[in-house]
Formats: structure tokens, sequence, C-alpha cells
């Protein structure tokens, strides 16, 4: 990875927290869809990175999300979740012929259908963990199973429309 990457990187890093603190933060659609773009800051890291960086990163990310939601650790062990599983889902959604450390995860390079089953599968991951944290356990089970479903879709969709906005 060069120094070129690794501005990107950073840059877009910031580009995704920032959105999602100041733009996104108040962004629901009827107390039951949350928009939680800052998981894209995970999700599209080079797969060439080791997993505990990876891990270091999500949790990171998580905790400067906390911060600013005011929340107790909850993003941030949701994050970390996200950020072990991803080698796995990346693992299981392409053939195992011709993984190269170099792949690189966009849209353009993994094609829409992967791309989106990627995206998906991590974000319902994500959010099942964030809500069920947040509700404290499974008392509120068919209100956080609401939540998770109608959230993954929507921050699914805001991710790939992002995606197609950066151009790749």
């Amino acid at each position: 990875m060069n120094s070129q990457t690794v501005i990107k990187l950073i840059v877009t890093f910031f580009i995704y927290l920032i959105l999602q603190i100041v733009v996104l933060r108040n962004f629901v659609f009827f107390d039951v869809a949350f928009c939680f773009v800052y998981v894209a800051c995970i999700l599209l890291l080079p797969y060439e990175i080791p997993t505990l960086w990876v891990i270091l990163i999500s949790f990171l990310t998580g905790l400067l999300v906390d911060i600013f939601y005011n929340t107790a650790g909850v993003h941030a062990a949701a994050s970390v979740l996200v950020g072990y599983s991803r080698g796995n889902i990346v693992k299981f959604l392409l053939p195992t012929k011709g993984i190269d450390n170099e792949i690189v995860i966009s849209l353009k390079d993994m094609g829409a259908e992967r791309f989106v089953r990627y995206i998906f599968i991590l974000t319902l991951i994500h959010h099942t963990a964030l809500f069920f944290i947040e509700a404290g356990g499974f008392t509120f089970f068919l209100i956080t199973i609401l939540k998770v479903i109608s959230s993954v879709v929507f921050t699914s969709f805001m991710i790939i429309i992002l995606q197609y906005v950066r151009g790749n």
C-alpha cells in the first residue's frame, strides 16, 4: 500500500465520519430506520490490511461515533465485530481461486452483485449487534428486529449510492 492510498483512506475515513456525525445523526425514518454510513469506513478498507489492524481501526471508528452519539461503547462493540468478521465474509463471497492480497473492495472491482451482498451481510452483522446491545437483550425483540431490517436496508442503500457517487 503506497502513501497515496493511505492518504486517500484517511480522507475517506474523515469524510464518512463527518457525514455520519454532522448530517446523518438525525436522519431517521419513522423512528425505526437509522443510517449508520460510518460502517463503510470499515467495509471499504483494503483487503491486504491485517485483521488485527482492521479490528483496531474498527474500534477507533466505533469509539469516535460513541463519543459524539453519547453511547457507552455500543458502536465500538458492533464495529469490532464487523472488523473481525470482514475477512471471512470476503473469503466466503469471492472465489478462493485467484484471491490476491491486493483485492480492492469496491463496487467497480467486485461487481454489483458481490458488492451488494458484501455490504448487506456485514451491515446486517453490525446492526444486529448494535441494536441488540442497545436494547439490552431480547426484551424488545420485535421492535429490535424491525429496527435491524429497516436500518440495514437504509444503510446499505446509502453506502451503495455513495459508491456510485464516488465513481468506484
